[in-house]
């Protein structure tokens, strides 16, 4: 389970979720990177929004990620510092459940590992990186769960 590590630069005491983050690689060969994080903020909500095909709503979320000044620093629970390999980074696709989630091993579980099967599965569309002094100091990450016709 991956912590934050307090900056001390800034204050993040709403940041008190668990998320788990997934990141599915299909080459050369499947494989899905499962990173538990503590410390994150988990929002979501419901919008509606009118076209020429009618009404439809849509439950999406916000998530926020501080980080220890890098990008992003995401560290073992009983390490001081970065371990090599474990930088982790967040992007349009990759899938986030609030709480501590399932392993993922298959491709086929990752096939059914989709919102409409999984309550409070969602999918990142946008992500961000926020700077301070030219420091990233938290990660911003806009998901949607599932579209309602």
């Amino acid at each position: 389970m991956l912590q934050i590590r307090n900056n001390g630069m800034f204050g993040y005491n709403f940041c008190n979720q668990t998320v788990t983050i997934y990141h599915a690689s299909h080459q050369p060969e499947f494989r899905c990177r499962r990173i538990v994080f503590q410390g994150a903020y988990f929002d979501s909500r419901e919008v509606g929004n009118v076209d020429v095909a009618g009404r439809s709503k849509e439950r999406r979320c916000f998530i926020l990620l501080p980080c220890g000044g890098k990008w992003p620093n995401w560290l073992e629970s009983e390490q001081t510092e970065p371990l090599q390999g474990q930088w982790f980074h967040l992007e349009p696709g990759d899938r986030i459940l609030k709480g501590e989630g399932p392993e993922i091993i298959t491709r086929q579980q990752w096939s059914s590992f989709i919102p409409v099967n999984v309550p409070g599965l969602a999918v990142i569309k946008e992500v961000s990186a926020k700077e301070w002094k030219g420091i990233v100091r938290h990660v911003e990450a806009e998901a949607e769960w599932y579209k309602r016709w």
